[in-house]
């Protein structure tokens, strides 16, 4: 019979492992609890009083009036928030597609995109959108252009503009 303490100073042991895993487990959710972080309210630009103009050879600055227009008009709409409809809408507006970048439309593994960033470089400067596909919200600015030429607006691999 010496086999039986042996299986019982085993059992014992596993219950004591099994017992301290769990409350490291449970502890470690209660990590997890706690304060959560809030996520800000997104607040629409109000409309502006008279319809902002194309400036034809203008600068950025002088045209993100319009272009952010453009991008209110385009949210305001049924067209899918992607590239292609964006990049259309905002060609279609006086831009130059040449001067275009766009995100994909799909992430890596194939997922759709969150949001779509689209631009336009008129100079030194960039214009700058973002169209957010769950509420179609979106945002406009006016940015310096980056790059070792100061000619790139979106970092990173951008989609081919048709």
């Amino acid at each position: 019979m010496p086999v039986a303490p042996l299986s019982r100073r085993r059992s014992a042991a596993l219950a004591c492992l099994a017992l301290g895993l769990s409350t490291a487990l449970l502890s470690g959710c209660a990590l997890l609890e706690g304060p959560q972080p809030e996520t800000p309210e997104r607040t629409e630009a109000p409309a502006p009083e008279t319809a902002p103009e194309f400036v034809p050879g203008g600068t950025a600055e002088e045209n993100l009036p319009y272009f952010t227009e453009v991008l209110r008009t385009f949210s305001a709409g049924a067209e899918p928030v992607q590239g292609a409809p964006i990049v259309q809408a905002v060609a279609d507006a006086g831009f130059d597609r040449s001067a275009m970048q766009v995100s994909y439309d799909q992430s890596k593994t194939n997922l759709p995109a969150d949001n779509i960033f689209v631009s336009v470089r008129i100079g030194s400067d960039c214009l700058i959108g973002q169209v957010v596909a769950e509420d179609r919200s979106f945002v406009a600015r006016n940015e310096p252009a980056v790059g070792p030429s100061g000619d790139i607006c979106l970092i990173g691999e951008t989609a081919p503009i048709g």
